[in-house]
Parts: C-alpha cells; structure tokens; sequence
C-alpha cells in the first residue's frame, strides 16, 4: 500500500503533480487535452514570435492609416453585430440614392433644362426679332403652298379611302413597289403622298419620277429635288442665247452645279422634270379626327409661323432651331425642330389648330413618331428601311387609323462606293502598264 501511495505521487520534471486522490485515469485524460506547446519548459518558449507578425509589417507598412489587419478585423465584427435587416437597408438606400442622383443628372436634368428652354421660347420675346416677319423672297418657278383634293380624304370606312405616305425613295423603285404590295395599294381607293427626296443616290430616279406620276401620287419638293431642278433650269440657260441678261439667283447658284446633278437632270426628261417642278414645297392635306391639321413637308417648319410666310430653303433643309432668334438651321447645333414643334402644338388652347406635319430628310434620327410629327425617313437607300405611313378612317367612327408598314432595302450607297473603288483601282492598274 505504501509503495502504491508512493508512486501515485511519483512524477517525473516534465510532469504536473496530480492532487491528491485523484483518480489516474482522469489525470490521463488531463494530460491528452493540453497542447503539447505547454509542456515545454526550455528558454524557446518563453522568447517564441510568429513569423506572421514580420509579414504584416512588411506587408502593411504603407497602409497601417487605412487597411490594416486591425482595422478589417474591426470592421468585420462590427458588420456581424448589426443585423442583417439593417445592412440590406442601408443598401438598398444607398443604391437609391445613387440612382436617383444618375437619374437626374443624365435624364432629369436635362429634359427639365429643355422644357424650360421651349417655354421660355413660346411665352418670351425672342432677342433678334421675330423669324418670318421678314420679307420673303418670291420664286417663280417654285410652288410653295398647295391645297390637297379634300375628296382624296379619309372620309369613312365605308368608303376604304385611305392615305398612304412614304419617306424618302431616293430612286429605290424596286423597294417602293414592294412596300406599296405590302400594303395592298389599290390606286382607285388610296392615295400616295411622296415627302421628298424622290430622286438621286439610288439606282433609278427615273423609273421613280414616272411610277409616281402613273400612281397619280402627290408630293413635295425635298433637297435633292430642289438640286436637280435649279441644275436643270441652270443647263437649259447655258444652252439658250449666250446674250441673254437672265442670270441665277445666289440661292439657285449655291444649289446647282453638282457633277451628279448635272447627270441626273441630263437622265429626265421634259415630263419627269415638268412633274417634279408641280411639287409643292408644302402641301396641306386637310383636317383629320386625332391627328388635326396635317401638312407635309421635307424637312420641318418653324412652330408659329404662317406656310406662306416659311422659308423654302429651311423647309427642304431644316434640322434644328434656335430658340432666341426662331431661325432654323440645316444642322444639329441648336434644338432638334421636332421637338420643339411638339413642345409648341401641345400648347395651343384650341385643339382644331394643332397641326401635325408629315416629313422626312433626317435618315440619321430614322423613323421619329410624336404625338404632332411623323418623321418617316428610315435610310432606305444606305441599307436601312423604307417606311409608309398609313392613314385610314375609323370603323366606328372615332378617330382615324395610323400604321407604320416598311420593307427592308438594298444598301445602294456603299455598292456605289466599292464600285468606284474597283473603278479606279482598274484604272490605276491600266496607267501603270502604260507608263
């Protein structure tokens, strides 16, 4: 008994005394549960580093102000002791915020700014006068306002009258035979309106100008039809007696002249160029249920001011509009016409004065439905679409009916230009086997 006491106490430097009548087994389980680490008792333990520490501080030693262990540790703890709820709220808030602030900053704000300005234009006194106060010149070999036949109106459904306008054909006859099957053009019902730019770029002029006078359609004169016209009339001078006084306007100089004019106005003749000169450069249609008012024009028209009173030049030319002065301009400095025609129409107290305009010119916009303007132009003759717009009495009286029906085009531009390419590059070849 003496010798077991003895060695239950019995124990060896590395080992820790077991009190006193406790069981070995539980002094075993003890020992297992202590890290290895802790029974050592030499000087290496007591000096013992991590090597991790080193790392930090290099690692570290340019971020301790903002990133360091310390501070993502706290950061960590802390996002766990706020509640979930919380963080997604906070988030979401803060997503709104965002949102809202890139919301006004590239939508809000800059609609605002223009509203504002179109209202400042329609109600204010504009600084340089008033646009079309001035005195316009006269054209005598021009149309400038022409009344449509109010028989060829949409009258009722009984009658199947419809209106058939289509953008810009640039010579595509082919694409605008297509586009009149597909919407089941009967000539003896329907009437076609033709909004400019008939002629030139495409593949036939011609064959245009002349399915456009069997159809009995009418038109308006666009840009290009103005060109070929004044380059005829400038041909038919140069021919005629060389002692004549007669000379071209600086309107009709600016616009004549082109080598492709000159060829185009060569290719017609004297009926085709007889019927482009009947285009009216404005064309009012009549009053229609739901869309007012309905003029065509090529290119646009100054809000406010009088058909009579519109500059040629501008309506076969126009893409936006300065508001302080009301004059337009061919290019896109100022604000877009269109928009501020609608702006301007939504604001006329009586709505029997509204008037919506059909037009085309602008293929880079493309197809540009508003409530007071229908830019029907989808770039037919670089590849893109030809386009109709279809107008027919409601069944029930309301009113009238409008559709957009387009055709998909041959892409007759950049053809032009690889065959030109390919033109020259076998000239070039055959010139340097001569020399």
């Amino acid at each position: 008994m003496a010798g077991d006491k003895d060695r239950s106490y019995a124990h060896s430097d590395d080992d820790i005394p077991l009190a006193a009548g406790a069981p070995g087994r539980e002094w075993q389980q003890h020992q297992q549960r202590r890290p290895l680490i802790d029974m050592v008792t030499n000087e290496w333990q007591k000096n013992f580093h991590s090597d991790s520490d080193d790392d930090d501080d290099f690692f570290y030693a340019e971020k301790r102000n903002w990133y360091t262990p310390a501070v993502i540790t706290l950061l960590v703890h802390s996002s766990r002791r706020v509640p979930r709820r919380v963080q997604r709220t906070v988030c979401i808030g803060l997503g709104f915020l965002v949102a809202a602030w890139l919301g006004w900053r590239w939508l809000l704000q800059p609609y605002w700014h223009e509203q504002s300005s179109f209202a400042e234009a329609v109600s204010g006194s504009p600084r340089w006068g008033v646009y079309g106060s001035n005195a316009r010149p006269s054209f005598d070999d021009m149309v400038h306002v022409k009344q449509l036949d109010p028989s060829l109106l949409p009258g009722s459904a009984a009658d199947n009258q419809r209106l058939v306008f289509v953008g810009d054909v640039h010579g595509c006859k082919d694409e605008l035979v297509d586009l009149l099957a597909k919407v089941n053009f009967h000539p003896t019902s329907d009437h076609l309106i033709l909004t400019g730019d008939m002629v030139s770029k495409g593949p036939d002029s011609p064959g245009v100008v002349d399915f456009a006078r069997d159809m009995q359609a009418s038109c308006v004169r666009g840009n290009h039809e103005d060109r070929v016209l004044l380059t005829h009339k400038s041909l038919k001078m140069a021919l005629a007696d060389a002692n004549s006084s007669k000379t071209l306007s600086e309107d009709e100089v600016r616009n004549a002249g082109a080598k492709k004019d000159k060829k185009l106005a060569r290719s017609l003749n004297g009926k085709q160029i007889e019927w482009l000169q009947q285009c009216p450069v404005i064309l009012r249609v009549g009053t229609l249920p739901g869309m007012g008012q309905v003029v065509v024009a090529h290119a646009g028209l100054v809000p406010g001011i009088e058909l009579e009173r519109q500059d040629p030049y501008q309506v076969m030319n126009m893409r936006s509009v300065d508001l302080e002065t009301k004059v337009p301009s061919e290019g896109r400095d100022y604000a877009p016409w269109d928009k501020y025609w609608n702006f301007f129409m939504s604001h006329v107290p009586n709505p029997d004065n509204r008037v919506t305009i059909v037009y085309g010119h602008d293929s880079k916009r493309g197809l540009n439905i508003r409530k007071h303007s229908r830019g029907i132009d989808s770039g037919c003759v670089r590849g893109g679409k030809l386009t109709a717009l279809v107008v027919e009495a409601d069944p029930k009286g309301g009113p009238v009916q409008q559709s957009i029906v387009s055709v998909k085009c041959k892409d007759y531009k950049n053809k032009d230009k690889a065959g030109a390419k390919k033109k020259d590059t076998k000239g070039q070849a055959q010139l340097e086997e001569e020399y």
